[in-house]
């Protein structure tokens, strides 16, 4: 189990969404609410920074005035995906752990964040969640020492896929299945938002 002093979130939200015409998928309203600020709501409490990914060129409308402050990374590759978001965001933690979410996730809750830190230990160094047998790489939980030089050695091979990072890098990973899928529904097409 990790303690709120010893984690960092990460919330990327540098996507391009295209399949949303470009709109910035973290500023939608739900409820009257931006996923970003659902997302800090939720984190807030649980962790001891806040980061948020901005892709390369660092788009951060929504992103100013969030209370508590967002602290903005911006990756050092361009056009690569949201591996180089988490890249950003392990070199900026100043904690040993960092918790990753997309900024695509209005519904994720406080048990799923819960269930990752209280998976974490000196043991591991990731949380992953299972998904229908399939790992959901933008939410976990990472040891910041080892995964950023796996990240690192990933991006400058040229291997970008984010979920390689749990299922191919060598990191001792414990997996969490059968979570809430509702509260992991994220937003990719018009389709996705709530009625």
């Amino acid at each position: 189990m990790i303690v709120k002093a010893d984690v960092s979130a990460l919330i990327l939200a540098g996507g391009r969404a295209t399949r949303l015409g470009g709109v910035a998928k973290h500023a939608i309203l739900i409820d009257g609410e931006t996923i970003l600020a659902r997302l800090v709501r939720v984190l807030e409490p649980r962790v001891a920074e806040l980061l948020v990914g901005v892709g390369s060129a660092g788009a951060i409308e929504g992103i100013g005035g969030q209370r508590p402050p967002l602290r903005p990374v911006r990756d050092a590759v361009a056009d690569v995906g949201p591996l180089a978001g988490v890249a950003a965001g392990l070199a900026s933690a100043t904690t040993p752990w960092m918790i990753v979410v997309a900024g695509d996730m209005p519904f994720l809750s406080g048990s799923v964040i819960d269930a990752l830190t209280r998976t974490a230990d000196p043991e591991i160094d990731a949380v992953g969640i299972m998904r229908g047998g399939r790992p959901e790489p933008l939410v976990c939980a990472l040891r910041v020492s080892v995964a950023r030089p796996a990240v690192e050695r990933m991006l400058a091979g040229g291997r970008f896929k984010a979920s390689h990072l749990l299922t191919a890098e060598g990191l001792a990973v414990r997996w969490i299945e059968d979570l809430d899928p509702g509260a992991l529904r994220n937003i990719n097409s018009p389709d996705d938002l709530p009625g």
